[in-house]
């Protein structure tokens, strides 16, 4: 959920941790060149994987489509981050509305908001 607060803010997101980070904290969970399969965790729901592959898939077309070194204002200028910005928005949306699992105890429901 954390990484999708900096998608979520679209621009100012991008302000806020830089590009770098807004990119990497995204694929630091939801990654498919990684052993685990995020897809199959029982942490999301069936809605929730849905919009995190529609993420992911903006996230990648973002990536293929601007240098691996920019600045967060050509980043900023490229238009990637408020496009990204809906579909994030939804993803954080869906999670938020459901809740947090802790962090500290195994839970069969999220008990945070």
């Amino acid at each position: 959920m954390e990484a999708l607060v900096a998608l979520a803010e679209g621009d100012e997101g991008v302000r806020s941790v830089g590009v770098t980070e807004y990119v990497n904290q995204f694929f630091d969970v939801i990654d498919d060149d990684v052993p685990w399969h995020w897809r199959g965790w029982s942490c999301f729901t069936p809605r929730e994987v849905g919009a995190l592959d529609q993420v992911q898939r903006l996230m990648k077309a973002a990536c293929a489509a601007t240098p691996q070194k920019l600045t967060d204002a050509d980043f900023i200028s490229s238009g990637w981050p408020t496009r990204l910005q809906p579909a994030a928005r939804e993803a954080l949306a869906l999670m938020n509305a459901r809740g947090r699992f802790s962090e500290v105890n195994e839970e069969e429901t999220p008990s945070g908001t």
